[in-house]
């Protein structure tokens, strides 16, 4: 009866022990490697000529967004532009997550958010 201490069993359950009362315990503060951003923001792409580019919220809000290239004309009817290398043109509207980065300072669009989009998915509303 006294032979249970000496049992392979035992010896593995008093090694283990340890581990699962400490374990547990372990509560330290976890770090988010990178910011949960949602793509849940409609939007329709805008831009005036020597102005550049923006997206007009649904509110009328206008955001100009950081990261963007302009397209040559190339026998489109519209301008195209490249968003974080995305491929949207004038009026089309998109779905956009974004991070604010701070004010534009230019001549067209002084004092409108300069934000950073983190997911754009474009779509055709059907008519």
């Amino acid at each position: 009866m006294k032979d249970w201490i000496f049992s392979p069993r035992f010896f593995l359950f008093a090694l283990l022990l340890p581990f699962i009362l400490v374990l547990p315990g372990c509560t330290g503060e976890e770090l988010e490697v990178a910011p949960y951003q949602t793509c849940d923001t409609q939007a329709t792409v805008r831009s005036q000529k020597d102005c550049g580019l923006v997206l007009q919220l649904e509110n009328g809000q206008l955001l100009m967004p950081l990261h963007v290239t302009t397209l040559p004309l190339a026998g489109y009817d519209k301008q195209q532009y490249k968003i974080n290398n995305f491929t949207v043109s004038e009026n089309q509207q998109v779905i956009i997550g974004f991070v604010k980065k701070g004010e534009a300072s230019n001549n067209c669009y002084n004092g409108i958010p300069l934000v950073e989009v983190t997911c754009i998915v474009g779509y055709q509303i059907q008519s």
